[in-house]
């Protein structure tokens, strides 16, 4: 049930329920719709409205003191459905290998297996509507990528209405067991006796307040903001909860991507046909090159990844037709220019749209240049952090974060050797009869990559792992400091993984999901009792009132 606090009669009020989770994005609403399901009352405090309508919101401002990290605001988005209402909708799990001991020397431990969480990717994949198939793909024309240290797989795409999880999880949104507030910031956060969380308080503005309580707490804000409240909250509590540790805010990470090389088409049809992205009734599917876990071992190498990227001009008819789908994504009328600019490509839409019947294939505009386009992990670094500004707040009050992130040698050190390797595997197989690499000088793809600031999938600044000494959550995404209090981010990845995140942040929202709900009807199996039966015992322990 959909609430506004900057519009409620009350100055000031208090809720209970089971659950509270702040953020109401991909992490938060899985979250708040799985434990629903199963019985549990919720509170989600999203600070956004319905919609974002700008690119920018004002609560995403943060002061900057290393290289220019342009994720800290074009990327984060506040509103019912988060990034999710803007997002690419790309959704791949990690190879297991991201999950297993690192082999480059890094301090990235993640204390769960990719077993722990595979149970959930059918689910996910189910609520989305992805299109059928394994993500492994079928070297259609023999390149032998095994033989030379690389694995091909496909991310899976919904359609663009399917994307916004506000969109498809609305009849859960809907229901009286979700009190979902719209422009409700949490700004302060009250501890019991025995320091668990005792209640939330967000500010809606205009003097309105919002008291939440409960027996747990979430966290499921984005890497950035999730990351801000918890140092928010330290500090109203003398810095004595996580500080000591001297872990939570650092390892900040995010990919970094630049093109590895300038495809010259040998056949353009059959470059786009073998690595373009495909369509399929349910969405879309791309192709992904990627080092296998022998080859990164061998040459001790990040996760990474390398696809086909057609760069086209920003008037022509593939951008129009883009911004057209992504405002249905965000549930918004789409800008008149676009259909103008669609009509005069009119000629590529038809072409375009013979070709997606008769080969199941996205065709780029012909004036569209190919690269090859690189991804990499970016080296979790502790000095790579968010802090708190001194001397910045923001309209509620709060401190705003300060990030301090930079692209270290050893993340060129890893970009130039996968170039390399990427380039010997093309060269030597089959890749060479649809079109020449030429490879991209280091100073420019240096200069893309400090350019670009990272690719919008930060990380790594309240990362996981088997004590409070390394770690600021554990393997639950519990957090060690506050034992109530569970962390719903990618900022818990102690690593950046071989894919974009969300599918996997979607899989541990679903995996903490079962574990609040077992934690609050201990004596039942996961998704057989029903929250209300316990309600009263469980809030008697945590000091939960009815």
């Amino acid at each position: 049930m959909l609430r506004d606090l900057s519009k409620a009669d009350s100055v000031r009020q208090t809720v209970r329920a089971d659950v509270v989770v702040i953020g109401a994005g991909l992490a938060g609403l899985m979250m708040a719709a799985r434990l629903r399901r199963q019985g549990c009352r919720v509170v989600v405090l999203e600070s956004g409205g319905q919609t974002q309508t700008g690119d920018r919101h004002p609560l995403n401002e943060v002061v900057q003191s290393g290289q220019t990290y342009r994720g800290a605001e074009e990327g984060r988005f506040r509103c019912l459905g988060g990034t999710s209402t803007r997002w690419g909708g790309a959704m791949l799990p990690f190879p297991a290998d991201d999950l297993a001991a690192r082999r480059v020397g890094w301090d990235a431990d993640w204390p769960v297996a990719i077993d722990d969480l595979a149970g959930r990717f059918a689910e996910i994949e189910q609520i989305f509507g992805l299109p059928d198939g394994g993500f492994e793909i079928e070297d259609a024309i023999g390149t032998g990528a095994a033989a030379h240290g690389f694995r091909m797989r496909s991310a899976k795409w919904p359609t663009f209405r399917m994307r916004n999880v506000a969109h498809v999880l609305r009849r859960d949104i809907a229901d009286a067991r979700i009190d979902l507030w719209l422009n409700a910031t949490a700004t302060s956060f009250r501890l019991d006796e025995g320091g668990r969380l005792a209640a939330i308080t967000a500010s809606g503005g205009s003097g309105r307040e919002l008291t939440a309580e409960a027996p747990i707490f979430a966290i499921a804000a984005g890497a950035i903001e999730s990351t801000r409240l918890l140092l928010v909250l330290d500090r109203q509590h003398g810095n004595n909860i996580f500080a000591p540790d001297g872990v939570l805010g650092r390892y900040f990470y995010d990919h970094l991507s630049a093109p590895a090389a300038t495809l010259s088409a040998v056949d353009r049809k059959a470059l786009v046909t073998a690595l373009g992205l495909r369509f399929d009734a349910r969405g879309m599917r791309d192709c992904r090159i990627e080092p296998t876990a022998a080859l990164r071992s061998r040459l001790a190498l990040p996760g990474a990844f390398a696809h086909l990227a057609a760069l086209a001009a920003d008037d022509d008819g593939f951008t129009a037709l883009r911004a057209i789908y992504r405002a249905v994504q965000r549930r918004a009328y789409p800008d008149p220019r676009s259909f103008a600019s669609l009509a005069r490509n009119v000629g590529w839409l038809a072409e375009a749209g013979w070709w997606r019947l008769a080969n199941g294939r996205l065709l780029p505009p012909p004036e569209a240049r190919f690269e090859l386009a690189l991804v990499t992990e970016q080296m979790p670094h502790p000095d790579n952090r968010i802090m708190l500004s001194a001397d910045r707040r923001d309209i509620h009050g709060a401190p705003l974060a300060k990030i301090d992130w930079r692209i270290r040698e050893p993340d060129l050190e890893a970009f130039r050797s996968l170039q390399l390797a990427l380039l010997r595997f093309w060269r030597d197989s089959a890749l060479r009869t649809l079109a020449v690499p030429l490879p991209t000088p280091f100073e420019i793809w240096r200069g893309r990559m400090n350019e670009g600031g990272g690719i919008f999938h930060p990380g790594g600044s309240t990362r996981m792992g088997t004590s409070r000494a390394r770690a600021v959550v554990d393997g639950d995404l519990r957090t060690f400091g506050v034992r109530n209090l569970y962390v719903v981010s990618t900022s818990t990845f102690p690593s950046g993984g071989s894919a974009n995140p969300s599918f996997m942040l979607m899989a541990f929202a679903l995996r903490a999901a079962d574990r609040i709900a077992a934690a609050l009807r201990p004596n039942a199996p996961v998704g057989t009792a029903d929250c209300a039966r316990v309600r009263a015992a469980s809030g008697a322990a945590a000091g939960h009132k009815e």
